[in-house]
């Protein structure tokens, strides 16, 4: 079995290890204790700073992926900042005492991100999903948030041997804030592997955010996502491609969660 360091012998929160970082061990991933606002402040903080800094986030499939693949859990576990975007990340950490927050799920908060960036004067690129779909998000927000300056856009599905060119286009838009929607591990990973190439200070990894923000998928009503019902949302209009994650990913974890707390107490 994986060797992970989750620990109920770790009862306290892990203070100041990173940048001032108050984080919460969960199944041997290291996730900052803030709120949206304070997610939002970091962000534009790490934009000022000169230096490359990444944000990640981790939900209840993310944690399963991190447990078998040590690459991405590495990845996560070597970020400047890493989210939960997923009450189950949240009702999970409860199991060792600890307490998160609460779940900061990008397509909700964007808007709000955007206009603080707006008001920063922060320069942004969006990286990832379909031809069009960054473009078609993009537009969207700057259409609603006057001043916001999306410098520029471009698709996921790009080989290997674009990604210079990928990369050079990036740079010579010159954002403070590229925010990269492969999905996980896929963003993680990329993240590690050409983060040192970029020239912006902020490579946030967001998901499948664009295809939110564009209107390609649909998120359900607000009440059942307020609740933590966004896997079932989710699930309804995308039932194919995602009932194994959601149906047995969720279940799985949830078992996870008690193995590793009450048969392993780790």
């Amino acid at each position: 079995m994986t060797e992970i360091h989750s620990s109920a012998h770790s009862a306290a929160l892990q203070t100041g290890n990173n940048h001032g970082r108050t984080t919460v061990p969960l199944l041997g991933v290291d996730i900052d204790a803030l709120d949206t606002a304070g997610l939002c402040r970091k962000i534009v903080d790490f934009a000022s700073l000169g230096s490359t800094r990444s944000v990640m986030y981790v939900n209840a499939d993310c944690m399963l992926i991190a447990l078998r693949n040590e690459e991405y859990r590495q990845a996560l576990n070597n970020a400047d900042l890493v989210y939960a975007d997923g009450v189950g990340v949240v009702y999970g950490a409860k199991l060792w005492g600890h307490t998160l927050p609460g779940r900061s799920t990008a397509a909700d908060f964007m808007p709000d991100f955007c206009q603080s960036f707006a008001d920063s004067g922060l320069r942004v690129f969006f990286l990832g999903a379909k031809p069009g779909v960054a473009r078609a998000a993009a537009d969207g927000l700057m259409a609603d948030i006057p001043g916001l300056m999306i410098v520029g856009t471009h698709h996921g599905y790009f080989t290997a041997g674009e990604t210079e060119q990928v990369i050079a286009e990036i740079n010579g838009a010159r954002p403070d804030v590229v925010v990269i929607g492969f999905g996980a591990p896929a963003q993680e990973l990329w993240i590690r592997d050409h983060g040192g190439q970029l020239n912006a200070s902020v490579l946030w990894g967001v998901g499948g955010l664009f295809d939110f923000l564009s209107g390609q998928t649909p998120r359900g009503p607000q009440w059942l996502l307020d609740h933590g019902f966004e896997w079932l949302c989710r699930l309804t209009a995308e039932p194919k491609r995602l009932w194994r994650r959601y149906l047995l990913g969720n279940t799985k974890f949830v078992l996870t969660l008690l193995w590793h707390r009450y048969v392993l107490r780790e």
